[in-house]
């Protein structure tokens, strides 16, 4: 089943977020197994909600990815936290925020 992935970090910046988001192409080369990325700030700081087909195509994106990626621009290691989900169910509305690009490993 599908799983939500947490990702809370107080000392990652808008402009930290879009490096890594440059960094690491998600945009033009989405990650194979995630379904969905959310990101916002609040005053707590930074934070993503995801939502992923496996753990191992999480797994395999933090390490061949997300990590490098962080360690690149010298920013701190992720501690994301992954639920194991229900049920996943999405309108047909979602359909006008579909990235372009298929995914890739």
């Amino acid at each position: 089943m599908a799983l939500m992935v947490t990702y809370d970090e107080p000392n990652v910046s808008r402009e930290d977020y879009d490096a890594v988001r440059a960094q690491v192409g998600w945009e033009n080369a989405p990650p194979m197994g995630c379904l969905l990325h959310m990101s916002y700030f609040d005053d707590a700081g930074f934070h993503t909600v995801d939502i992923w087909n496996s753990q191992a195509e999480l797994d395999a994106y933090l390490a061949k990815r997300f990590n490098p990626a962080l360690k690149v621009l010298q920013l701190p290691d992720a501690a994301p936290k992954a639920i194991d989900l229900h049920l996943v169910a999405a309108s047909p509305a979602l359909e006008k925020y579909f990235l372009p690009a298929a995914a890739v490993d």
